[in-house]
């Protein structure tokens, strides 16, 4: 019987970038609903899950984010051929989902837990230029005297957080044998045009999601560096020991 670990590491080790779609195909309902309901599991900070998806499947819709939104021939053909493109949001108002989160969590966590959130949260997510600038300058003096969290614009804050969620996204796509192609190559503010997306949110990256046309389902992952360039042991630049173990990249 497969383990939990060996499930995993086929699902990442066979995902890659699609670069072509079988246009026409059409992801069946059940599936895309087991890949959202996984998706939508995706740890975020406090809880707030500060993002939405945009599920696009019209054939008119597609056409008209790969012609006016999507930069580069690669990326307006995926848009075009996929059989899905979901459009992940970053809400830059996350402040507004406190009291609500806060009425889910009721039951699940500690009341003195739920007795902080709401002034941790506000205080953690600088919405605002000024208002991050003042929560830093606080942070960095108290830093020197006691642990301090480091204060981020609203903007990175939730571009993290969603795409923790865009990753959820492409593994539960890829444990259905679906191929995606996670792009960055667009306008902005023609997609939030076209999809009539509010100023509340931004939008970090589109994943296009389909079948893998057949002749590039052949095609090589693209290569990694090695594990010893990316993990150290202890503190930075030290070489973790086990980085050349044959089990440490199997």
């Amino acid at each position: 019987m497969a383990t939990k670990a060996s499930i995993f590491r086929t699902i990442a080790h066979s995902r890659k970038t699609c670069r072509r779609f079988q246009p026409g195909r059409i992801i069946p309902q059940t599936t895309l609903q087991d890949i959202l309901q996984s998706t939508i599991r995706s740890p975020s900070s406090f809880n707030l899950q500060p993002s939405q998806i945009i599920l696009v499947q019209s054939q008119t819709v597609k056409d008209d984010l790969s012609e006016h939104a999507m930069l580069g021939i690669g990326n307006q053909y995926r848009t075009r051929q996929a059989s899905a493109v979901a459009v992940f949001l970053s809400d830059l108002e996350p402040s507004k989902r406190i009291n609500k989160v806060y009425q889910l969590e009721k039951e699940h966590r500690h009341p003195n837990y739920r007795a902080t959130m709401p002034l941790a949260t506000s205080f953690l997510i600088g919405e605002g230029h000024a208002a991050t600038l003042i929560k830093g300058i606080a942070t960095q003096f108290l830093s020197a005297v006691q642990p301090m969290p480091d204060v981020e614009p609203v903007l990175s804050w939730s571009y993290k957080n969603t795409s923790l969620l865009a990753q959820s996204f492409v593994y539960a796509a890829e444990s259905h044998d679906l191929a995606t192609a996670m792009m960055e190559g667009f306008d902005p503010r023609r997609v939030k045009e076209i999809l009539r997306i509010p100023d509340r949110y931004a939008v970090p990256l589109v994943v296009a999601t389909g079948y893998e046309y057949e002749e590039e389902s052949e095609t090589e992952p693209t290569p990694r560096l090695n594990i010893s360039e990316v993990v150290f042991e202890d503190t930075f630049g030290r070489e973790w020991k086990h980085s050349n173990d044959e089990s440490a990249s199997s």
